[in-house]
């Protein structure tokens, strides 16, 4: 008998379903161009990810030019904090965290 497996590091990174799986097959297997390249394949590239903006936007009730992609939980962290920051900056120039913060925004203190 197999026990069964639990995987609990849901916030570090998770399995990805099966329907975003099968969304990006086809630019895992051909159109993996950079999108921001002027080639064929970054054409390509480009129309994926702005259709993908576009559909994340709909679902949100958005603006496509209002939903930004990052690379990673670090980025989009500190992203949306200097963003909060730069929209209140009328209020005060100083951010302030705890010490139980999530561990990618010391960068913060770094790109200030």
């Amino acid at each position: 008998m197999n026990p069964r497996k639990v995987y609990l590091d849901h916030s570090a990174t998770t399995a990805v379903d099966e329907r975003v799986l099968e969304a990006m097959l086809p630019f895992f297997r051909g159109s993996f161009g950079n999108p921001n390249s002027l080639h064929a394949w970054g054409r390509e590239a480009r129309k994926g990810v702005d259709n993908a903006r576009s559909q994340v936007a709909q679902l949100i009730g958005a603006e496509p030019k209002e939903v930004i992609f990052t690379g990673g939980g670090s980025e989009a962290d500190n992203l949306a904090i200097k963003g909060a920051a730069w929209a209140l900056k009328d209020k005060g120039k100083h951010i302030i965290t705890s010490s139980i913060e999530h561990h990618a925004l010391p960068e913060l203190e770094a790109a200030a």
